[in-house]
């Protein structure tokens, strides 16, 4: 997954030269997690895909892919995940309370990224063919019909459906920079917003959440878009670190978000996941473990958020993980 929407535009921040510490991945929860309910939702053997996260070389910066890895069904019924299985990315369904075995419903692709359509029907996902990168979209239940929504020579990923369901939202490259875009499935209009990736819109339909790069380009900024008045407001940046991947909570009052933490000389500098009330105020971190948290989604209850995690086994593999808040934010 190491490709151009990676390189140019996931968020960086600089690393210092630090003694390696050696993370206890067997460790499932820290004490700071004390709050949090934490469960396993896959295993090991399911090659759950994570998003690329690696150190420049040379500029010993962090990055990472933003765009969400895992998907839920707006009944809360299913989790949507992709597992990496003889070279290809393909899209699984698994039962949240259990029951039936994983369901695999693509086959022979590069799936890069996904959401679920406000109505349960439906997966858009990014797929990579030929080195280029488009959306496309597949009935989340029966048949194997693929129906591409965009398609252009540049790089278009990250979609996101608007609470109507008819519209999709998602990121398209020009030149070294993004910018959100939609398409309504209805008329195929196309429509440019603004500049930022991995869109997520809020349930009043009208608050657009982006990633940005900061100015430098060092550190990603979360951003709001009031897409009806078009007022931009910076929601969350910090002069050290960078945050991405935003989710509006299902009652629009808070933003969950992957940034960094700083490391330690128990811990090194890794990812893991925030929260911050849609006006910017009382930031909140949630995970401490070593390994990474990224591509954090709400349940649509608002009470527990899916999140994939680099936990609870020796080998530091990534699982779809849940965390329960537990009044962790009241």
């Amino acid at each position: 997954m190491k490709n151009k929407y990676l390189l140019s535009t996931l968020l960086f921040l600089a690393v210092g030269c630090a003694p390696k510490i050696i993370v206890n991945y067997m460790t499932v929860a820290v004490p700071e997690e004390g709050s949090l309910t934490l469960t396993q939702y896959t295993r090991d053997d399911e090659r759950v895909l994570h998003p690329w996260v690696g150190i420049d070389s040379e500029t010993k910066i962090i990055r990472w892919y933003a765009a969400p890895l895992i998907a839920i069904s707006p009944n809360g019924e299913k989790i949507a995940y992709i597992a990496s299985n003889n070279e290809f990315n393909n899209l699984y369904l698994k039962n949240v309370k259990g029951g039936k075995s994983t369901v695999q419903r693509t086959f022979n692709r590069n799936i890069m990224d996904m959401s679920y359509s406000p109505d349960g029907k439906y997966i858009a996902f990014t797929e990579r063919k030929s080195g280029n990168d488009n959306i496309f979209m597949i009935n989340a239940t029966e048949g194997v019909a693929i129906q591409q929504l965009v398609n252009s020579s540049a790089a278009e990923l990250s979609p996101s459906f608007a609470p109507d369901g008819k519209t999709v939202y998602y990121s398209k490259s020009e030149g070294s920079r993004y910018y959100v875009w939609s398409f309504n499935i209805e008329t195929s209009l196309l429509t440019q917003y603004t500049e930022g990736f991995t869109p997520n819109l809020s349930p009043n339909g009208e608050d657009l959440v982006v990633t940005r790069n900061s100015r430098d380009g060092n550190r990603g900024e979360i951003w709001m878009i009031n897409i009806r008045k078009g007022t931009e407001t910076l929601i969350l940046n910090d002069p050290k670190k960078g945050y991405s991947s935003p989710q509006i909570s299902p009652d629009g009052k808070r933003i969950v978000c992957v940034g960094i933490t700083e490391g330690d000389n128990t811990k090194p500098q890794n990812l893991d996941l925030f929260v911050v009330n849609i006006d910017g105020t009382g930031l909140t971190q949630l995970t401490f473990h070593g390994g990474h948290d990224v591509s954090p989604i709400w349940t649509p209850d608002g009470k527990s958020i899916f999140f994939i995690s680099q936990r609870g086994n020796k080998d530091g593999k990534y699982n779809v993980w849940k965390m329960d808040l537990n009044n962790t934010l009241n």
